[in-house]
């Protein structure tokens, strides 16, 4: 097997929780946007995975190497997404949502001149991101328009992945502002 070959399945392999920690520290307030929206663009997309994967069920390493390699089935992003829409994981806010979180990535990952979440095509596009319920029971979230673009990617792209995992039958845990743990919803996505 090549270099690159062995490159390329580092980036098809699957993600565990202990690999949560790590992200969370790269992803800090004192992270750059770029480096800020790549790697929680990527929890993003290893969430998808987990989604997926639970939909789909058991894999060989071969039948899974297929599906997430270079011309697989969901290969890229914008697969995935098509992938948890057709099988009603994810309805129309959630599937916009993606569609908006994955164009925001894909001008931090390819943008040839320096970009912010405060550049103003970037900001527009967040702008027009929609938070959704995440609790059980269920809870209107309020849409906190003075959020920042960083911030309401930030959110939303969280809320998606508690959202994601959770319909895999993850627990994932959540407490409020007074220390009381509160159940986040499994199933379809808004």
């Amino acid at each position: 097997m090549s270099k690159v070959s062995k490159l390329r399945d580092l980036t098809t392999k699957a993600a565990s929780a202990d690999h949560q920690e790590a992200f969370d520290e790269q992803t800090a307030d004192d992270a750059d946007d770029r480096s800020f929206c790549l790697l929680l663009s990527a929890m993003l997309e290893n969430s998808l995975d987990q989604a997926n994967d639970h939909w789909i069920g058991e894999q060989t390493e071969d039948v899974r190497k297929a599906l997430y390699d270079q011309d697989g089935l969901l290969a890229t992003f914008a697969r995935k997404i098509a992938f948890v829409t057709v099988i009603g994981l994810a309805g129309p806010v959630a599937r916009e949502n993606l569609r908006l979180l994955r164009h925001v990535r894909n001008a931090f990952a390819h943008a040839k001149i320096p970009i912010t979440f405060d550049t103003p095509e970037v900001a527009a596009v967040c702008a027009d991101l929609v938070r959704i319920n995440i609790f059980d029971p269920p809870e209107e979230p309020d849409q906190l328009p003075g959020l920042t673009p960083r911030k309401r990617f930030h959110v939303v792209a969280n809320e998606t992945m508690m959202r994601l995992l959770s319909s895999t039958g993850f627990k994932v845990l959540f407490w409020d502002d007074d220390g009381v743990e509160k159940t986040i919803i499994g199933g379809v996505l808004p």
